[in-house]
């Protein structure tokens, strides 16, 4: 957190303070958004890649189970 600020008047004044509010996800840079799309894109193509290999599997297995 910042260190606050003390301000002193001689006279009546107004004080503005500004907060800044960062929260995580926008605060990412360019190359931390793009290694986690990455890593989100590396993910659907493994769950894809299972998906067709199981399809395939299972194909085979009941064009085989038919046959006999």
């Amino acid at each position: 957190m910042a260190d606050p600020q003390v301000i002193q008047c001689a006279a009546e004044c107004v004080v503005t303070v500004v907060h800044e509010i960062r929260i995580p996800p926008f605060t990412l840079s360019i190359e931390e958004g793009a290694a986690i799309a990455g890593a989100i894109t590396a993910v659907w193509a493994a769950a894809y890649v299972f998906r067709m290999v199981a399809q395939f599997i299972y194909s085979r297995w009941h064009s085989t189970s038919e046959s006999e």
